[in-house]
């Protein structure tokens, strides 16, 4: 029986990973995040798009699109900000911010949340506690790795429950070699790896884990779009214009869902 995979998207523009979020010109994300709209329509999947509130509050149209093509929406924030950058109350009010908005732009609950740069920690406790005081039934912000080359797992690579009931639900971490645990299951794997060799550390996925998250973000999908200049941004870059078609192949191989239908009995019954 083929597994079932779930199919996340972090909802953001150009300028919130080019680590210049004060840039607000030149808005692509619209466009961007319609263009993978009709990507999964062709390929009958759906997914989880977690989004910015300020997105959400500015393309109120956008959001609402989302939902009514059947996708799950999460909150990403509201401002795309390091979560151990800010004071407990900072993370708060950010949290109930993006719920409001996107809730409110949209029509739908938002029950998921990941933070921006998967920025919680295996280890830190409050944001989590938090989660869970604004109604979040999972996260999906905690890398199985603290850094890469990821010698050695920090958590999980299998959904997992916090103490407080929130559920923890990771990205896919392909394994690469006897120890090597890499998330390649991300746009950057999939501009960036063969396809033969994505499937191949999949199906080692499936068989050691089950199910698992992938990402991608809008962005992603545009070859022209700008990036701020600076080390390692070439990295956004590369690849850009195979993304739509790598992602399309993978999609003909393997069954993507959302997160909620991926995953119901973490959605439905984490902290209410």
């Amino acid at each position: 029986m083929n597994v079932i995979h779930a199919l996340s998207v972090d909802v953001e523009d150009w300028y919130h990973d080019a680590a210049a979020p004060d840039i607000v010109s030149d808005a692509r994300v619209e466009d961007n995040t319609c263009r993978l709209l009709e990507l999964l329509e062709g390929c009958g999947a759906t997914a989880t798009f977690f989004f910015l509130g300020e997105i959400a509050q500015r393309f109120p149209r956008l959001a609402r699109r989302v939902a009514d093509a059947g996708h799950e929406l999460g909150s990403h924030g509201f401002h795309h900000r390091n979560v151990m950058q800010l004071t407990r109350r900072e993370f708060r009010d950010d949290v109930a911010r993006s719920l409001g908005a996107i809730e409110d732009a949209s029509g739908s609950p938002v029950r998921g949340y990941r933070a921006p740069y998967f920025s919680i920690k295996a280890d830190v406790r409050w944001p989590i506690e938090i989660l869970g005081e604004l109604g979040v039934r999972y996260d999906a912000s905690i890398l199985a790795i603290d850094r890469a080359p990821g010698l050695e797992l920090v958590c999980p690579r299998a959904p997992f429950r916090h103490v407080n009931g929130v559920w923890e639900i990771p990205v896919v971490m392909l394994q690469v070699g006897p120890f090597w645990h890499l998330p390649l299951a991300s746009g950057i794997g999939l501009r960036f790896l063969p396809r033969w060799l994505l499937q191949r550390c999949l199906r080692r996925f499936e068989r050691d884990v089950g199910a698992g998250v992938f990402y991608v973000h809008p962005w992603e999908l545009d070859p022209d779009s700008p990036t701020v200049p600076g080390p390692g941004r070439w990295l956004l870059k590369v690849g850009r214009r195979r993304l739509a078609e790598q992602l399309n192949a993978l999609m003909r191989h393997v069954a993507f869902a959302s997160i909620a239908e991926v995953f119901p009995e973490q959605v439905e019954h984490g902290r209410q």
